[in-house]
Order: structure tokens, then C-alpha cells, then sequence
């Protein structure tokens, strides 16, 4: 009797142990799930907010039309469009600063930062980029001030492709 009770002892063993194994390989399956979900979310956050205030612009003749004078020659509008402009590109400036970020902590995939890169090289020769960048900067982080400003300082007919392998590196 006491062999065959230590018997389905060590068999209540070997299944509780089977059990957990099978209940950690749930866990891991969920956690990828859970994860794929949260990084999948994010992407779709970033880019709704980015393509929001794309839209915003477009939609708005009046916004895009201040906007757009400010890209090309910022002294030439009132001190109330200015702000305007501004408050709009600073605006655009957090979301790129956000997927910059959350790019780095590897929540984005890196390819984010190739857009990234190409918004800043498009416009980094207009006075209204550098007139923003020069009395904003330092509100932005130190990390992405530096990442801006390696943009702004590559060679105007710089290869986007180059430049974006330089600044990943």
C-alpha cells in the first residue's frame, strides 16, 4: 500500500509539473500576442496623429495658406500667423519627437525613423524650418535636438538613404 501511495505521489508530481509547463507556455503565447497588440496600437496612434494634423493642414485653406508663407519667408506675416505657424509646426514636431522616441525604446520599427528623416530633410533649407528650429529647440529633448540638427547639417543634395544610414549609426 505505501509503495503504490508514493507511487501516484511522484505521478501527482509529474502531471503538476506538466501542467505548469503547459500553463508557462500559454503565458509566453499570450505575452507575444499582448505585445504584437500594444505595438500595433502605438503604430496606429502615431500615425493617425501625424496624418491628423496632416489633414488639419490640408483641410484648412487659410491654415495651410499662413503655413505655407511661413515656410517660405516668416517675416513677411503678422505676428499673430506667425504663432499661428509656429504653434502648428511645433505641434508636428512633438508627434515626430514621440515616434522618434518610442522608435528608439524598439516599441516603433526603425523604418519610422527613414520618415522621420525625410520630413526634416525636406524642409530644412526653408526660413520658416530654421526660424522655428532656432527659437524652439530647446524644448524638444536633447536627443532629438541632436538628431535634428545632424539632419539640418548635411549637405543640402545629401542621398536620403545615406543620410538616414548615417544618423541611425
Amino acid at each position: 500500500m505505501k509503495i503504490k501511495l508514493k507511487l501516484w505521489s511522484k505521478v501527482a508530481e509529474i502531471i503538476g509539473s506538466i501542467g505548469i509547463i503547459i500553463s508557462l507556455i500559454f503565458v509566453a503565447i499570450q505575452y507575444k500576442k499582448n505585445s504584437l497588440a500594444l505595438e500595433t496600437s502605438t503604430v496606429n496612434s502615431v500615425n493617425t496623429n501625424i496624418a491628423n494634423w496632416y489633414s488639419y493642414m490640408g483641410d484648412d485653406l487659410s491654415v495651410s495658406t499662413v503655413f505655407s508663407k511661413f515656410f517660405e519667408e516668416p517675416k513677411i506675416l503678422t505676428p499673430e500667423e506667425r504663432f499661428q505657424a509656429i504653434m502648428k509646426l511645433h505641434s508636428l514636431f512633438l508627434h515626430l519627437q514621440n515616434a522618434y522616441y518610442l522608435e528608439k525604446k524598439g516599441v516603433l520599427d526603425p523604418s519610422i525613423r527613414k520618415s522621420i528623416t525625410y520630413v526634416f530633410f525636406s524642409g530644412k533649407e526653408k526660413p520658416g524650418f530654421k526660424y522655428f528650429w532656432k527659437i524652439r529647440k530647446d524644448i524638444f529633448t536633447e536627443e532629438f535636438q541632436k538628431f535634428v540638427d545632424n539632419i539640418i547639417q548635411s549637405e543640402p543634395d545629401s542621398n536620403i538613404e545615406k543620410l538616414y544610414e548615417k544618423i541611425i549609426n
